[in-house]
């Protein structure tokens, strides 16, 4: 045990040296399912939407208040005409377990498009001490007219950070961070010099990163990796929440975030985010909605909402009873995988690279993690054409058969089903408090589940979340199908539900502690 825990540390401080550049840990909730609602921003609207979710038994991670929730660009102060009471109503999602992400850009306006003050109460102030970028001369931008902070002067930093304060309260966890730099000039006047407006707006996404995991060990800042809405944006090693712009709700949206998600995750980005039924053009159809879901299942986070039908395309029960129960397997899987996702990215912290691995752009597919293989669906009619990974045997999720490495599939798929495989011989970690996936059921709520799809002597070391943060324990899991003899080695005792797959009938044990070795 000792020798085994030594190898590991030594691996890990070998890997530190290297990890400068790798993603951060995304925080373990923020591996799930996160809702909100842009067209008319307020508070019974924000409420509306969670709650639809929560009657329907389909759970909700977190709620974005998305712009225009203040008084003015950028004052952090509520508009109580829109939100009479922000305390209230984050205790509210609080009491249900839903945490609150605030939308916000660096910009502060002097002219508004759509906020009730024209002027931003603070335009003046940060005017006469010189914190706006280029001079602090007021530029267009989407949401009116104003200066952009130069986050590149510390002393610009603190006083936005304090304003960031009155707003950061307990139930607030994070910040949705929009492109107001992106219509700055190729070059940025900024206290460091002229630079490249590339370059600047790494300034500005990894300060609010900074902001967001120094004031919460669980927060997040939700930002663009890669884009086509301007190329690649925030740094990889200070971006724990990927989303990649504003898509269209149909096919033609889909298949261009798709390519955004791949390209982000080829060039490291470890936890990229869907956005499920785009956010503004065409809504989506009842197919659409759906095969949109499958995909964000299968990466880091499922987040739903935007301007093109928040109340009406946007929500499975409004396409029928159908798509509501296949929204919800999708949510649930989503969460049931969570330990799984969180450990594959304290990997990809560790050592580099994307919770999304070998993305294949032609056949739209890739694994998630090393033990998940997957495909999108983007098209009517479901009918998929795809390889599975060329390393090592596949288990269709759906019918329990086995296939060769590289092997061609082709299969129509009806709405409620999606090419998913598991790895022969993986180890997955899961939480199952439900049973909505048919893996197990509520009485394996608590522990952790282990599931195992044997092959031959196999192992593999997982990184447990221990609750909704970025700590870990170390889990060192193997399993020998001849002996069926599967070992446990871990710095923290559990309970574990074992489940191992194949054969007539899955198998399950009950285990606990921190150092087991068991026949099953």
């Amino acid at each position: 045990m000792k020798n085994i825990f030594v190898n590991i540390l030594l691996a890990t401080c070998f890997s530190t040296i290297c990890q400068a550049q790798n993603p951060p840990i995304t925080p373990a909730w923020a591996f799930g399912h996160i809702v909100w609602e842009d067209n008319i921003n307020t508070t019974e609207g924000a409420e509306k939407v969670v709650s639809g979710y929560l009657e329907r038994g389909i759970p909700v991670d977190g709620v974005i208040i998305d712009s225009p929730w203040s008084t003015g660009y950028c004052d952090f102060v509520w508009d109580s005409a829109r939100y009479s009471n922000p305390e209230k109503m984050i205790r509210w999602f609080a009491d249900r377990g839903v945490k609150v992400i605030l939308w916000t850009t660096g910009n502060v306006n002097e002219t508004s498009s759509d906020a009730p003050a024209q002027k931003c109460r603070t335009y003046d102030e940060m005017k006469e001490l010189g914190y706006g970028v280029n001079n602090s001369t007021p530029y267009k931008w989407w949401k009116g007219s104003g200066m952009h902070l130069d986050f590149t002067n510390p002393d610009a930093v603190q006083w936005w950070y304090k304003q960031m304060d009155e707003v950061f309260v307990d139930g607030v966890y994070g910040w949705k961070v929009d492109q107001g730099e992106n219509t700055l000039g190729l070059e940025v006047e900024t206290s460091v010099g002229t630079i490249g407006k590339k370059e600047f707006a790494k300034y500005y996404y990894d300060r609010m990163f900074e902001y967001a995991v120094s004031r919460k060990a669980e927060g997040i800042t939700i930002a663009r990796p890669y884009s086509h809405q301007g190329g690649f944006a925030a740094s990889v090693s200070k971006l724990n929440l990927g989303w990649c712009g504003d898509f269209h709700g149909d096919w033609t949206g889909m298949k261009e975030q798709v390519y955004n998600v791949y390209r982000s995750s080829q060039a490291g980005y470890s936890s990229i985010a869907t956005e499920i039924g785009g956010f503004q053009g065409p809504g989506s159809t009842g197919e659409q909605l759906i095969r949109y879901a499958q995909f964000g299942a299968m990466t880091a986070c499922m987040i739903n909402g935007g301007t093109n039908g928040a109340f009406t395309s946007h929500l499975p029960w409004y396409h029928g009873e159908k798509e509501t129960e296949a929204y919800a397997f999708c949510v649930g899987l989503h969460e049931q995988l969570r330990p799984y996702l969180f450990s594959t990215v304290v990997d990809v912290h560790l050592s580099g690279g994307s919770l999304m691995k070998e993305c294949n752009f032609d056949e739209e597919s890739h694994k998630v993690g090393r033990n998940i293989f997957t495909k999108a669906i983007t098209s009517d009619g479901g009918t998929a054409n795809y390889h599975l990974p060329s390393d090592g045997e596949w288990v269709d999720f759906w019918t329990g058969k086995n296939f060769l490495p590289g092997s061609y599939m082709e299969e129509t798929y009806e709405l409620d089903r999606f090419p998913l495989f598991f790895r022969k011989g993986s180890i997955t970690p899961l939480s199952i408090t439900n049973g909505c996936t048919a893996i197990g059921n509520e009485s394996m709520a608590g522990s952790v589940i282990l599931l195992v799809f044997p092959n031959g002597k196999t192992n593999q070391l997982l990184h447990l979340p221990d609750g909704d943060g970025i700590e870990y324990s170390d889990c060192l899991v193997s399993y020998d199908e001849k002996t069926r003899v599967i070992s446990i080695q871990s710095d923290k005792t559990r309970d574990y539900t074992v489940i191992i797959k194949g054969g007539k009938k899955d198998r399950t044990v009950l285990l606990s502690g921190n150092e087991i070795s068991r026949k099953v």
